[in-house]
């Protein structure tokens, strides 16, 4: 009599002794199936932003290192450690700002790749059948993987860009 009663009524048969299935049944097994997806590819998402914070602090150190003349220079003419320090501190969301872009760009991209090719299939495989799949990426998700990218960077190069900033004037020109 109700669509919410379903698995409750399956569950019952299979009190019973006899077997039932249901179609709510085969899109929970779906659905399991792509929670352990998503868990997987989150996983796979979380090293490689390790990864990328990585590379920042070790391209922010580099810089830092090969621009110690420059930053004597700029605390010698009055810079403060606040500026200094929003100076790298700047670079390094900006990587991190671009790092996002791309990596948005690319997902968005090969989303869309991948629709075309699964249309392309069912087409010919099931086109009778009227089957069709698709792949959303919504835009808040784009935003927030920009935002989420630039914080990243941002909080890579703080520690960097707080070395900068504690470099005594003298020694960093003469280095």
């Amino acid at each position: 009599a109700e669509i919410n009663q379903v698995l409750q009524i399956a569950n019952q048969i299979k009190e019973l002794g006899f077997q039932a299935f249901t179609p709510q049944e085969f899109v929970q097994q779906i659905s399991t199936f792509f929670v352990g997806l998503q868990i997987v590819f989150g996983g796979i998402g979380a090293i490689s932003l390790l990864v990328a914070a990585m590379g920042i602090i070790n391209t922010m150190t580099m810089a830092i290192m090969e621009r110690t003349r420059e930053i004597g220079l700029m605390k010698a003419v009055g810079a403060t450690n606040r500026a200094v320090l929003a100076v790298f501190v700047g670079e390094a969301g900006g990587i991190g700002f671009m790092g996002g872009i791309i990596g948005a760009a690319t997902g968005w991209g090969l989303g869309k790749i991948v629709n075309i090719a699964a249309q392309t299939y069912l087409a010919g495989a099931g086109g009778e059948l009227g089957v069709s799949i698709s792949a959303i990426t919504p835009l808040w998700l784009l935003i927030f993987a920009i935002v989420f990218a630039t914080s990243i960077g941002l909080l890579a190069g703080l520690y960097p860009a707080w070395r900068a900033a504690k470099l005594i004037p003298v020694k960093a020109l003469k280095y």
